[in-house]
């Protein structure tokens, strides 16, 4: 039966209200995880710590993410995705809190561990939610505005966080003050009315066997690409997320509210100015076909890595090219995030995307997120320790372990995106199907 145009406008309506209440949450999500990065130097001096173990502060809540999704999205295939998204909100904004008032390393660690835990649920239930509200050919669009809440979120931590420390004379003082919204916000997602899974494909789609596996989800050929993409992009944009403050300190000289203005500038403005453009060239694509895509986000993928490459190259005296090149490299990467979820959902049934979400987020998380500020603290350390000179060394190393990092993460995601778009159109038809593609 056709929706009268009083009915259709209403269910925008609802939709609208749900994408806006989702992204606040992201938005919520992406500030509370970016404050120890804007906040690093000194948390490192309280606690003496080397890039190494840095590293290792940054990825542990990634870690738990990582194997936290893959229950967590299964979960959300089978209760309401909203109770599993506003659960997880209050228990990482508490988590967020607990990191404000705990006084030794190992219980700051365990802290950001909490973090992981709640935030871990959020992405694979909002994804699934925000496929049964928009069709595939809307749906870069209305990831990309979800998405929003990264460039968002991140820019709001780059320009309050290291304000409110020095204000507050604590480095503490922002993750109490954060995690006061995410209750609030909690308390609306769980009384979101929860969409029938599948209402928005337009052709039935047949239904996933019960007995709905992590094996069923592997025998998708597209996944392969898409983990391989979502991996290398979050090895790029969370090395620079944790490190690119530290870098603007000790390489280029800058204070730590100028560093995090800077890095504000390179993460969240063109980050925002990459999702809005993207959302809609990636959509556009997805109307020629589900292929085209698909290799639009490689294509930007792979422009990223050069102009990475061009602007970590840049001497102390050319503050201009690294800010110019990284925030080039930064929107076009950020581009790829637009495609990530609605190519998911074009390839997995209704019932199963929530879990399939949490594999490509787990995996993911795993090697990149958790790998890129590891990796590239590692080779931090040891390129710093080939010189006498401490204070130089620190800073040269960190700089050069993020020009070679950094742009190959992003290839390596180009090359899994160009992989993913040789089955994509088969996986597509095999899902509406039921069919497995031979």
């Amino acid at each position: 039966m056709t929706k009268s145009p009083v009915g259709a406008a209403r269910s925008h309506s609802a939709a609208g209200y749900v994408l806006a209440l989702l992204f606040i949450g992201n938005l919520l999500n992406f500030y509370d995880r970016a404050l120890p990065a804007v906040v690093l130097e000194p948390i490192k001096e309280e606690y003496g710590l080397d890039d190494t173990q840095v590293g290792i502060l940054a990825s542990a809540f990634v870690l738990v993410a990582a194997v936290a999704g893959v229950p967590l999205g299964r979960l959300a295939d089978r209760i309401p995705r909203t109770m599993v998204a506003g659960w997880g909100l209050i228990v990482w904004s508490a988590f967020t809190a607990a990191g404000g008032v705990l006084t030794s390393f190992w219980s700051f660690l365990a802290s950001r561990v909490g973090v992981g835990v709640g935030e871990s649920s959020y992405g694979p239930a909002t994804g699934s939610l925000i496929s049964d509200l928009y069709p595939s050919e809307r749906r870069s669009r209305a990831n990309s505005l979800f998405m929003l809440g990264f460039p968002i979120g991140t820019l709001l931590a780059f320009f309050t966080a290291g304000a409110l420390a020095v204000a507050f004379d604590s480095w503490r003082a922002p993750f109490l003050i954060a995690a006061v919204p995410g209750f609030v916000v909690a308390v609306l997602v769980l009384r979101i009315r929860e969409p029938r899974r599948g209402a928005a494909d337009e052709i039935a789609v047949a239904a996933a066997p019960h007995r709905s596996s992590l094996r069923s989800l592997l025998r998708v050929r597209s996944m392969y690409g898409l983990i391989i993409g979502f991996a290398g992009y979050n090895f790029a944009a969370y090395a620079i997320g944790t490190f690119l403050t530290p870098v603007l300190q000790r390489y280029y000289g800058l204070d730590l509210v100028d560093a995090g203005v800077i890095g504000g500038v390179v993460i969240g403005i063109t980050g925002l100015i990459g999702l809005l453009i993207g959302g809609r060239l990636l959509d556009r694509a997805a109307r020629r076909s589900f292929t085209a895509r698909v290799r639009a986000a490689a294509y930007s993928l792979a422009a990223a890595a050069v102009f990475a490459l061009a602007g970590f190259a840049a001497n102390r005296d050319r503050l201009w090219q690294l800010v110019l090149f990284l925030s080039l490299a930064y929107l076009l990467g950020i581009v790829y995030l637009a495609a990530a979820v609605p190519i998911v959902s074009d390839v997995i049934r209704p019932q199963q995307r929530a879990g399939a979400i949490g594999l490509m987020f787990a995996v993911g998380y795993l090697l990149g997120g958790a790998g890129g500020p590891i990796v590239v603290g590692i080779l931090s350390d040891a390129l710093a320790a080939q010189s006498a000179d401490t204070a130089a060394a620190t800073a040269q190393g960190l700089q050069t372990a993020m020009m070679i990092g950094v742009p190959i993460a992003f290839a390596v995601a180009a090359i899994g995106m160009l992989a993913a778009s040789r089955f994509v159109k088969a996986d597509h038809e095999a899902m509406l199907t039921g069919e497995v593609p031979a």
